[in-house]
């Protein structure tokens, strides 16, 4: 929605404004980086674990391979649209605050966020809703037991990983056609409302009356719903198992009980973080919808010939705050291999094996390298060993025929006198 408050209620002062700078600097930009690199680390470790024949037979690994794949992208995004882009250019603005100061980088993110800004909004949505499936899967494990795997198949995973995509690509699908990009008088790319992103109903459809509802609502009770009955259920699981069962029945199902538990440790813990990580944004969305905090929004700024940075334009405990909310979506999108590894056995162990499975081809391709090193020093000196014996041949045999001729002119020579 469109501000129609006074700007200079939403202006920061200079020293606040170089707070944020600096704050955007530090969090929104260098620790970012540092987060994101180790995110694509960690997400692609856990995509070529996951793409192991042996974790691909559970449809929980499934979910979790789409929510790795997702996540690997959505943070490669991230890292050229915030985290480079806050180590870039904020130096350049602590320097100068002068409102005409501007960064080319700056305005080649300007000319390409209609276009990434939807796509990771589709891309968060899948998370979103990969999250809720996983979880969703595991409760029918721990409800129906050996029942449930009719039910979780790898096959149905797929087909519900391919609707939520579906379904996630069509929800996103008005936002591509919200934002424009327009060349200022200073020549400069700057991002404008199209004529559908200034209908006042749209945004109120788009931002409240859908965004909120299906983005944060739906997934959130729907998650505490599910772990809710999901602890209550494995709860009741071990009471049971200690009422009926004695040691030695206990002792002989403890590693299967334990693995079981672990999955649905690892899948809890993902869903808290995933709640820590995303409630803020919820109450930011809140506040940038009813204030018309987000960049461009502003009508003001949609009508003022000013080429800063529109992220530099809003008051300075929300523009903190929305930095920081930012930094806890790239945790959340980077964090969940610890709990792979904290709780999850079958990933320990793959991901172990293809540890020495990797271990070995270095070694092989490293030894097959020096002996071929080895071989081609030990012919290259043979073959000069073996030119060395060459001339030395010649040389002796050029010296024979040299005592020749002259025994011979000795001879002719003795023989005329």
């Amino acid at each position: 929605m469109a501000n129609t408050s006074d700007q200079s209620n939403s202006a920061c002062s200079l020293s606040d404004e170089r707070h944020v700078l600096l704050v955007q600097y530090i969090l929104g930009g260098w620790t970012s980086c540092i987060i994101v690199l180790f995110g694509v680390f960690s997400n692609g470790l856990s995509i070529l674990v996951l793409c192991n024949s042996r974790m691909r037979r559970l449809s929980t690994n499934i979910y979790l391979l789409a929510l790795s794949i997702v996540n690997l992208a959505w943070l490669i995004l991230y890292f050229g649209v915030n985290s480079f882009r806050f180590t870039l250019i904020v130096p350049k603005f602590l320097e100068n605050l002068d409102e005409h100061n501007h960064h080319e980088y700056d305005d080649f993110v300007q000319r390409f966020s209609p276009y990434v800004v939807p796509l990771m909004n589709t891309l968060q949505l899948c998370s979103i809703y990969y999250t809720v499936a996983v979880s969703f899967d595991r409760f029918l494990y721990l409800s129906y037991g050996i029942q449930a795997e009719a039910i979780c198949t790898v096959r149905n995973s797929l087909r519900v990983i391919t609707c939520i995509t579906m379904c996630s690509i069509l929800f996103i699908l008005p936002h591509w056609f919200k934002y424009r990009v327009e060349l200022n008088e200073n020549n400069r790319s700057q991002l404008r409302l199209t004529s559908i992103g200034e209908n006042e109903l749209f945004r109120k459809i788009i931002h409240i009356w859908l965004y909120i509802p299906v983005v944060y609502a739906l997934p959130f009770l729907l998650l505490i719903f599910i772990n809710f009955f999901t602890v209550r259920l494995l709860r009741k699981f071990y009471l049971h198992r200690r009422q009926n069962f004695n040691l030695t029945s206990a002792l002989s199902t403890q590693n299967n009980e334990q693995r079981e538990r672990d999955i649905t440790l690892m899948l809890i813990a993902v869903v808290l973080l995933f709640f820590i990580c995303r409630f803020p944004m919820l109450i930011n969305h809140i506040f940038e919808t009813k204030f018309s905090l987000t960049s461009y929004d502003d009508q003001e700024n949609k009508n003022s010939n000013s080429t800063r940075n529109i992220s530099y334009d809003n008051c300075r405990s929300r523009r903190l705050f929305n930095t920081t909310v930012n930094f806890l979506q790239t945790i959340n999108a980077s964090a969940n291999l610890f709990f792979y590894y904290l709780f999850g056995e079958n990933f320990r162990e793959t991901s172990f094996q293809l540890a020495k499975l990797v271990r070995k081809r270095v070694v092989r391709r490293r030894n097959t390298l020096v002996e071929n090193i080895t071989y081609y020093v030990q012919r290259r000196s043979t073959n000069v060993s073996i030119t060395l014996q060459n001339q030395t041949v010649d040389q002796q045999q050029q010296r024979q025929q040299s005592l020749r001729l002259l025994n011979m002119e000795q001879y002719d020579l003795s023989r005329n006198i």
